[in-house]
């Protein structure tokens, strides 16, 4: 088992660990470039693009989901072990056949999702959200899968005295990833990186890292290139999504290429990020969300190849 980082980083071959005073230092120095000058360098298309799809917003049964993913062109799929997939309802058998169709269709399970309906930290039956997180990642690592993403919600005011909890529960989780081989991806809110990277540093037993949605920085007005950025070698899992934000400050989700995250700018810092995890297309709204993410894989592979 690989250790774990200053950070509780856990780095694979080829991915060397930046320092802690500077997450968003490059080896090349493009993020110390203007924006306009990363976007118009070539850097994107010298690796391959691992795309998946999130079998959610497909719109069908898992077996006919993963058919449609391959025939759409992913090379893996994103299941949500909550709604879609639950661990106690698989037996071994089931799990052996799930692989067996995975493999069969050519894909790898990217990530298992876990849905919340409260923050990760929220008091409010922590203790069981704790457990049914365990018993996810265990689940992930029977599928051979080594990331599970998971909305972090709100954190909690240096004000007050939960911070020392919510650092409890974090080591918690990160050493019982580390444990079975699975990382458990945390989704941030809108607000600026400074006081989760904060909290991070405390974890030491175990693997975390970043599910970064460029949606929600969209949505808080600030600039998913920039906030992406911030998070350096903690990114581990990267969503496909797009929004637009009103003048009056309301953000709405609208298929990849649409919206206001600059995708060639935004593939090109996170390849100066040396990510070499999956990108995942998801769509949660519209009409035809099927359609929707068979055209984002289109427009992600277009913008990648330049």
């Amino acid at each position: 088992m690989a250790k774990a980082g200053a950070l509780g980083v856990r780095r694979g071959a080829g991915n060397q660990r930046q320092t802690r005073t500077s997450p968003t230092v490059a080896r090349h120095g493009y993020l110390y470039r203007p924006l306009a000058w990363i976007s118009k360098q070539n850097v994107v298309s010298m690796r391959p693009l691992p795309i998946a799809i999130a079998t959610r917003c497909l719109g069908q049964p898992l077996k006919p989901s993963l058919v449609l993913a391959a025939q759409l062109g992913a090379a893996g799929v994103q299941l949500d072990c909550r709604n879609e997939l639950k661990p106690d309802e698989l037996s071994a058998t089931g799990r052996r056949e799930l692989l067996h169709r995975v493999e069969e269709m050519r894909l790898s399970i990217a990530s298992l999702d876990f849905p919340l309906k409260r923050g990760l930290l929220d008091p409010d039956r922590l203790d069981a959200r704790v457990a049914a997180l365990k018993q996810a990642m265990d689940f992930a690592s029977l599928l051979r899968c080594r990331v599970l993403t998971v909305r972090l919600g709100g954190l909690p005011a240096k004000t007050e005295d939960r911070p020392e909890c919510a650092l409890a529960v974090l080591n918690d989780l990160a050493g019982h990833g580390n444990h079975v081989g699975v990382t458990l991806a945390l989704g941030p809110g809108g607000e600026p990186a400074d006081t989760l990277l904060e909290l991070l540093r405390g974890v030491s037993a175990g693997p975390l890292g970043i599910n970064f949605d460029p949606v929600v920085p969209a949505s808080a007005g600030r600039s998913p290139t920039g906030a992406l950025a911030e998070w350096g070698t903690l990114l581990t899992h990267l969503m496909v999504r797009d929004a637009t934000r009103a003048g009056d400050g309301m953000a709405t989700e609208v298929p990849v290429g649409r919206g206001e995250v600059a995708w060639q700018e935004l593939l090109a810092v996170a390849y100066e990020l040396d990510y070499r995890g999956w990108f995942c297309v998801d769509r949660t709204l519209g009409d035809d969300r099927a359609g929707d993410a068979a055209r984002a894989i289109e427009y992600l592979r277009a913008v990648h190849l330049g």
